[in-house]
C-alpha cells in the first residue's frame, strides 16, 4: 500500500475516533447513531480515496457496524439478505452467458453493420446497440466491454490514429456516457438501481417493480441519451463522411460468426422470457430477482446451458456484492438508529421550507455535483439516499418519490476518468485523453442534471410523483 493510501486510510480511522469518542452528545442523536454516523463517514473517506480495496473495505465496515455497536451482529450483515446484491449477481451472470453464446456480439454487429458505412449513422448506430443491450446485458460495464473491441477494431479498419480519431472518441463516450444515461431507465442495467431500491425497501417497506421503474425513468433516460449523443457528434464531429474500411471489417466479422448458433438462439429464448416477465412484473406480481434466478438456472442448467457454475462464478465481480452488501447494511444502520434523520435535519434543513420540486432539482445538482468524490453511482447512492429519505419523511413528503428520483441521479458520473467504469475503460484504450473524458464529460454532467431537472417540473410531475 502507498504512503498516500496508507494516510487516507488514517485519516478515515482519526474521523471515526473523533465522531464516536471525541464530539460531544448531541441533542436527537443517539450514541447508536453517533456510531453509524462515523462508520458511514470512515466509509466514505475509503470510497473517495480507494484507500482499500472494495471487497477489505466492505469487510471493514461491516466488522465496525458490529464491533461498535452501531447494529446488532445479524444486522450488520442484513445487506446480503437484499434483494438487491443478488439481482447484481444475477445480472453479471446473465451478462456472462450473454458474452459466450456470441449473441451479444452479433447484435452488436448487426445493429452497426445498420449504418452502412456513414460515419454519422455509426454514431447512432451504437447507441441503438447500447440501447438494444441494456434490456439484454444488465451491466453497463460489460456492454461497454462488448463493444470496446468492436469500435477499435472499425478505427484500425479506416486507419485511426491513436488518440487522434474523433469518430473512434465520440463512439467512446457514446458508449461510456450515453449509455450510462440510458441504463437509468431499465432497473436491471446498472449495479446502481437495485440498490436505489434496497435502500427504499429498507427504508419504507415498499417494493419498486422493473415496469414502475421504467415507467418512471426509461422515457427521461432515453431522451436524455439521446440529446447526449448529439451533442457529443457536435463535439466531435467526424473527420471523415465514410468509414470504408471499417464497414468492411463489421461484415468480416459478422460473416464470421457464421450462422445463427443453437447456445444463441437457446440465449435469446431465455433473455426474452426474462424480459418479457421483468416489464409485466406488476401484473404478475413475481419480484424481478426470482425471475432473474430462474433465468441464471436455465443459463446454468447441465447439458443444455450455456456455461457452468465454475465459469459463472469467474464473471460476477464479488468485490461489488461484498461491497453494496456493506453498504446496504450500514444504510440500514443509518435509519434505524436515527442517524439518517438527524443528518438529514442538520444537512437539509436549510432547503426544507421550499417545495418539493425545487428541493428535488437542488438535490439533483448536488448529486451530480458529487460525482467528483466518488468513484461510481453505486457508493454515491448507498451513502446518500437514506439522508435523502430521512429528509422526506421529515418535510411529509413522499419519500418512495424523492429516493427513487435523486437514485435515478446518483449514476451521473462522467466527468473523471475514474468516475465510473466505462470511463475508465474508455481512456484504457488511448484513443482518448484524461482532458477529452473532463471535457465532454462536464457537458455531459449539466446536459444531465438540467435536463432532469426540466422532468422534475414536466413528466414527473404529470406522473403524479412530483407533488
Amino acid at each position: 500500500m502507498s504512503k498516500q493510501k496508507w494516510g487516507y486510510l488514517l485519516a478515515a480511522f482519526a474521523c471515526l475516533i473523533w465522531i464516536v469518542w471525541l464530539t460531544p452528545e448531541v441533542k436527537g442523536l443517539s450514541l447508536a447513531g453517533k456510531k453509524s454516523i462515523g462508520v458511514a463517514v470512515f466509509a466514505i473517506i475509503v470510497w473517495v480515496s480507494q484507500a482499500l480495496d472494495d471487497a477489505i473495505s466492505g469487510l471493514v465496515i461491516v466488522f465496525l457496524l458490529a464491533a461498535l455497536g452501531a447494529t446488532k451482529l445479524g444486522e450488520a450483515f442484513s445487506g446480503y439478505a437484499n434483494t438487491a446484491v443478488w439481482l447484481i449477481v444475477i445480472g453479471f451472470i446473465m451478462a456472462g452467458c450473454m458474452e459466450k453464446s456470441g449473441l451479444s456480439k452479433r447484435i452488436a454487429l448487426l445493429l452497426v453493420n445498420s449504418a452502412k458505412g456513414s460515419a454519422i449513422k455509426v454514431y447512432w448506430a451504437v447507441a441503438l446497440v447500447m440501447l438494444v443491450t441494456s434490456f439484454l446485458v444488465p451491466s453497463i460495464t460489460a456492454r461497454t466491454l462488448l463493444m470496446l473491441p468492436i469500435i477499435v477494431g472499425i478505427g484500425q479498419a479506416f486507419g485511426a490514429k491513436q488518440g487522434q480519431s474523433n469518430i473512434v472518441k465520440a463512439l467512446l463516450f457514446i458508449v461510456a456516457m450515453s449509455g450510462t444515461m440510458m441504463s437509468i431507465g431499465i432497473l436491471t442495467a446498472h449495479v446502481g438501481n437495485p440498490i436505489t431500491v434496497g435502500l427504499i425497501e429498507v427504508a419504507t417497506k415498499q417494493t419498486i417493480s422493473w415496469a414502475e421503474w421504467f415507467k418512471i425513468g426509461a422515457p427521461p433516460a432515453f431522451l436524455l441519451a439521446g440529446l447526449s449523443v448529439f451533442l457529443i457528434q457536435k463535439m466531435w464531429a467526424p473527420e471523415i463522411k465514410s468509414l470504408g474500411q471499417g464497414q468492411d471489417y463489421v461484415r468480416k466479422e459478422l460473416a464470421s460468426l457464421g450462422q445463427l448458433t443453437t447456445q444463441e438462439k437457446y440465449t435469446l429464448v431465455v433473455f426474452l422470457f426474462t424480459l418479457a416477465l421483468w416489464a409485466t412484473d406488476s401484473v404478475h406480481k413475481v419480484n424481478v430477482v426470482l425471475v432473474g434466478i430462474v433465468s441464471v438456472i436455465l443459463l446454468l442448467w447441465p447439458g443444455s446451458g450455456i456455461m457452468n457454475w465454475k465459469e459463472a462464478q469467474q464473471k460476477v465481480p464479488w468485490n461489488i456484492f461484498v461491497l453494496y452488501g456493506a453498504g446496504l447494511s450500514m444504510g440500514a444502520a443509518l435509519v434505524t438508529s436515527g442517524a439518517a434523520k438527524w443528518l438529514a435535519g442538520t444537512m437539509l434543513g436549510p432547503i426544507a421550507p421550499m417545495s418539493h420540486a425545487t428541493q428535488m432539482i437542488i438535490l439533483i445538482w448536488i448529486a451530480t455535483a458529487l460525482q467528483i468524490f466518488f468513484t461510481g453511482g453505486g457508493p454515491k447512492t448507498t451513502a446518500l439516499t437514506p439522508v435523502v429519505i430521512a429528509h422526506a419523511v421529515a418535510i411529509g413528503a413522499n419519500p418512495l418519490a424523492f429516493a427513487l428520483i435523486l437514485g435515478m441521479n446518483m449514476q451521473h458520473q462522467y466527468l473523471l476518468p475514474v468516475s465510473n467504469m466505462p470511463n475508465a475503460i474508455a481512456i484504457g484504450t488511448g484513443h482518448v485523453t484524461a482532458g477529452d473524458i473532463i471535457k465532454t464529460g462536464a457537458v455531459m454532467s449539466i446536459l444531465a442534471a438540467a435536463f432532469m431537472s426540466v422532468m422534475v417540473l414536466t413528466y414527473w410531475k404529470w406522473l403524479g410523483v412530483v407533488q
